[in-house]
């Protein structure tokens, strides 16, 4: 051990110390004193090198340790990303997206108990794994989606065989009392009334009569006619479908189903005229891009970015198609669709306006943004190419009144839904060990799913009358059908 003689500054004490050390205490006056040679500088030196890479190594560690970390977050969190994104655009999704709005359905409309309870735990299972896949609802393991989709889709078995215990309307059939219906004044009250009332509101009056013959729908139109439903007749091409408008502005539509000897129904559906009031035509918005009608009588039920609707009164037939004139000045005459009481056509930016003569003086304008709108970039839409053909008014496109590729829509889902039936009555029969009718199983699953979704676009399509007429026949028959199945 090297010593070096040093003197306290303090009380002037002669001391030795160790060389190696930074600072030694002076046993005299107790007063701490450095070692201040040439050696032990440079020592202290080295030292403070040593322990600021030290420093700089670990610091330059934390930070790589960080950037990795970091990265392995943001990989985890672009794998969920795509993760959800791929299960919101796959098949799977739309599936329990259905079958969610199904076990709603049939929750709302059937009432036995215990029916009740099985959908609402189906619709919990469907709606459970659906969020599960978006990763809104944590998954506690892997799988659990799957497993709640098949606890959904074997819950339907149940639901269709307790037959005693539900009925797929709020009501079963009933002898009708109608005294107190909202709509009284302006119901004529069909001679036979054994029935369910589905809707009774200020606004609607729907009714279905059972075991009508015919004849006795024939007598009913009659009274309807007596009663003054005269004006802007629709259907008139149809034999068991009957549609017009009183003075006052209310409508009724009777539609005749003759499903089968024991099935035959009288559908009534009476609605009120809409409010009306005057307004003031949009300066700016979706409204502004259409052309102003002749009467500001109206009602505006929607207009926000993507969508103007309002229904204009006081506008005759003739008023109607001035109007349709002046929205074709204004430049919607691409892809149109033209008939005496509508008309359908987009502009070359790909805005979709569609116009009906609802009957009774009023009109109906919706205007719809581009499928490709981008409400940030709503100057830089894409302009849509214009298609040569018409829909409508090519009459070799033309079936009965109606487009060909609707009445084959049509017909394809009413044939595809008479099959699924007889293969569901056939399964709610078997005890479920039939291998077979369990490998079909999930396949008339997905096809239903997929022709329910078909079915419902064209409800939402620009249809003339026959077509709207057909769409409600056709949706009856399928829905008489069903209901069959679930008691």
């Amino acid at each position: 051990m090297k010593l070096v003689k040093l003197k306290c500054e303090n009380c002037g004490a002669t001391l030795d110390a160790n060389k190696n050390l930074e600072k030694i205490t002076c046993n005299y006056c107790g007063a701490e004193i450095l070692i201040d040679d040439e050696a032990t500088k440079i020592k202290r030196v080295e030292d403070a090198k040593l322990k600021a890479r030290k420093d700089n190594h670990e610091q330059a560690l934390k930070e790589r340790n960080d950037i990795l970390e970091q990265e392995v977050k943001e990989k985890k969190v672009k794998e969920e990303l795509n993760s959800v994104e791929n299960f919101k655009k796959g098949k799977f999704s739309k599936v329990l997206l259905v079958f969610f709005a199904i076990a709603v359905l049939f929750f709302f409309v059937c009432t036995g108990f215990l029916t009740k309870f099985l959908t609402l735990i189906q619709a919990i299972a469907f709606i459970s794994a659906w969020l599960m896949g978006m990763k809104i609802l944590k998954e506690p393991f892997k799988g659990l989606k799957i497993i709640l989709a098949i606890l959904g889709f074997v819950l339907i078995i149940p639901i269709i065989t307790t037959n005693g215990d539900t009925t797929s309307y709020n009501e079963k059939p009933t002898k009708l009392d109608v005294s107190d219906v909202e709509l009284i004044d302006y119901f004529p009250v069909p001679d036979k009334l054994y029935g369910v009332i589905s809707v009774d509101s200020k606004d609607m009056l729907s009714i279905e009569i059972y075991d009508i013959t015919k004849k006795e729908y024939k007598t009913y139109v009659n009274k309807v006619i007596a009663a003054g439903y005269t004006i802007d007749l629709e259907y008139e091409e149809w034999d068991d479908v009957y549609g017009a408008f009183n003075k006052e502005g209310y409508s009724i539509r009777i539609l005749f189903s003759d499903y089968d000897e024991d099935g035959k129904t009288m559908d009534i559906t009476l609605e009120a005229p809409k409010k009306m009031e005057e307004i003031e035509w949009p300066k700016s918005g979706l409204g502004s891009k259409l052309p102003k009608p002749k009467s500001n009588l109206g009602n505006i039920s929607w207009n926000n970015s993507e969508t103007f609707i309002v229904y204009i009164g006081n506008m005759t037939i003739d008023d109607y198609s001035d109007y349709v004139e002046d929205c074709e000045d204004k430049g919607f005459m691409v892809d149109y669709s033209k008939d005496k009481k509508y008309y359908s056509a987009e502009n070359k930016d790909g805005y979709k306006l569609t116009v009906r003569y609802s009957g009774a003086n009023v009109i109906e304008i919706a205007l719809n943004v581009p499928e490709d709108y981008d409400e940030d970039d709503e100057d830089v839409i894409p302009e849509k190419e214009s298609k040569k053909e018409t829909k409508n008014e090519n009459s070799s496109n033309m079936v009965d009144g109606m487009r060909k590729e609707f009445k084959e829509a049509m017909d394809n889902y009413e044939e595809f839904m008479n099959e699924y039936i007889s293969f569901m009555e056939k399964y709610s029969k078997s005890d479920g060990t039939d291998v077979e009718l369990l490998k079909d199983y999930g396949t008339y699953m997905s096809k239903y799913a997929k022709a329910v979704k078909s079915f419902e676009k064209w409800e939402d399509d620009s249809l003339n009358s026959v077509e709207a007429a057909y769409y409600a026949k056709v949706q009856a028959r399928v829905s008489k059908k069903l209901l069959e199945i679930a008691y």
